[in-house]
C-alpha cells in the first residue's frame, strides 16, 4: 500500500476537491492513504529544532516496514516516465512493505528524517505549501498509474 503522510491538515477546499478527486481515481489501480498528523504546537512560541523533532516522533511509527519517500527540494527529480519506473521498481522490490512519501510541516524536515529516508524526492526545485506538494504528489501517481498499466493520461 501506498502511504502519503503529512504534517498538517489540508485546509483548502479546492485542494481538498483535488485530492478527494486523485485519491479516488487511484484507488482504481492501488491502495493508497493519505495520513494528515497534527502540526507540532504554535511555530511562534517552539524552536524549529524542537517543532522538528516533534514532527519526527510523529513520523517514526510508520518507518518500519516500509520504504520511505522523503519530498524535498534538494532530492532527485525527474520526469514522469522516470516516476513511473522508480515507482515500479520500488513497489516490486518492497513486496509487503508500504510506501510512504512524506511531506513536512512548516519548517521543512529534521535531520533524522532525512538519516531515516530510503530515498529523497523532489517535485521541483520550487517550495510549495504541504497542500500543494500532496496534490502534485496525488497528481503524479495518477499519472504513473495510467502509464504502468497503459493508459492513456488525458481526460
Amino acid at each position: 500500500m501506498t502511504r502519503i503522510i503529512v504534517v498538517g491538515p489540508l485546509k483548502s477546499s479546492y485542494i481538498i476537491d483535488g485530492v478527494k478527486q486523485y485519491l479516488k481515481w487511484i484507488k482504481k489501480f492501488e491502495k493508497i492513504e493519505l495520513i494528515q498528523l497534527p502540526l507540532s504546537g504554535d511555530l511562534n512560541k517552539t524552536p524549529p529544532s524542537i517543532y522538528k523533532d516533534k514532527d519526527f516522533k510523529k513520523f517514526e511509527k510508520y518507518f518500519p516496514d516500509s520504504f520511505n519517500v522523503l519530498l524535498d527540494e534538494r532530492g532527485e527529480q525527474m520526469d514522469s516516465i522516470k516516476f513511473s519506473e522508480f515507482y515500479d521498481r520500488t513497489k516490486s522490490r518492497s513486496q509487503g512493505k508500504h510506501i510512504n512519501f512524506i511531506v513536512g510541516g512548516p519548517l521543512g524536515h529534521s535531520d533524522k528524517i532525512y538519516n531515516k529516508a530510503d530515498y529523497i524526492l523532489s517535485l521541483s526545485k520550487l517550495t510549495f505549501t504541504h497542500e500543494f506538494a500532496v496534490l502534485i504528489l496525488l497528481e503524479q501517481l495518477f499519472r504513473v498509474n495510467k502509464i504502468l498499466h497503459n493508459e492513456t493520461y488525458h481526460y
